[in-house]
């Protein structure tokens, strides 16, 4: 995988560090999970090298994906259970400072992907398709939390702005009311709105409660004469559109 390092070893039989690592590779893409960590992480702790320590913290998360995900507070919960539940093998020297910092490079990543206001404003949303590749630019991957997110449209159905988060809640519910989705419509002067929000379990079907807010949705983008285009729900790498499935919504 690495180029001159077979199995990730110097010619003296020693491991290579991660820099080192990074430095030898002829593709980033190759360099192993625990590396990249370790090369953000700088330095182990007493008693424990950096690649361990990295090692560690992915195993905390279960995949480099959810660990990617986190936010500080995220990674700061997660230590300290692991520490409770692994008390031979604990995560050691990630204080606050340190879990800011691996957060902030986590953060940087996922905006990366994130369109630009111009690219943005230029995709016209007339079906969910376009819709689902908008929403997912502000998804975190990995996130145990179920977000609603409203886009909203102008005339022309093109965007406004990003899609705004209206609420996160649990693992298995977003508590939002539908009248917060068309005050934010409302405030930016929108002609039109579609919402999704995500399933953390990764099975988009829709449940009896997310039918029931849709139709709720229906109900005020009347009285607020803004159309109501749609309200997916987003799985691991796939979506439902509740309107495709249930259009007599609309026709009401």
């Amino acid at each position: 995988m690495i180029d001159n390092a077979k199995n990730n070893f110097d010619k003296r039989g020693g491991e290579l560090m991660p820099r080192e690592l990074m430095e030898r590779s002829a593709d980033p893409a190759l360099v192993p999970d625990e590396a990249l960590v370790a090369v953000l992480l700088k330095t182990g702790a007493h008693g424990l090298n950096v690649i361990e320590l990295a090692r560690r913290l992915i195993e905390a998360f279960g995949s480099m994906k959810s660990l990617v995900s986190a936010d500080w507070r995220a990674l700061e919960e997660r230590i300290k259970i692991w520490n409770k539940t692994n008390r031979d093998r604990p995560i050691k020297g990630l204080g606050h400072v340190k879990c800011l910092e691996l957060a902030a490079a986590f953060e940087m990543g996922r905006r990366w992907s994130r369109l630009a206001p111009d690219e943005l404003r230029a995709h016209k949303v007339t079906d969910p398709e376009t819709a689902y590749r908008i929403f997912k630019t502000v998804l975190t991957p990995g996130d145990d939390k179920e977000n609603l997110y409203a886009l909203l449209l102008n005339n022309k159905n093109c965007p406004i702005c990003e899609p705004l988060r209206i609420s996160r809640g649990t693992a298995d519910s977003a508590p939002a009311f539908a009248r917060d989705v068309f005050k934010e419509a409302l405030k930016w002067g929108a002609v039109a709105v579609m919402v999704a929000h995500n399933h953390p379990s990764g099975d988009p079907a829709p449940s009896k409660a997310d039918i029931k807010f849709t139709e709720r949705l229906v109900e005020l983008a009347k009285i607020a004469e803004i159309r109501f285009l749609d309200h997916l729900v987003l799985g691991d790498g796939n979506y439902v559109s509740i309107r495709s499935i249930d259009g007599c919504l609309w026709e009401q």
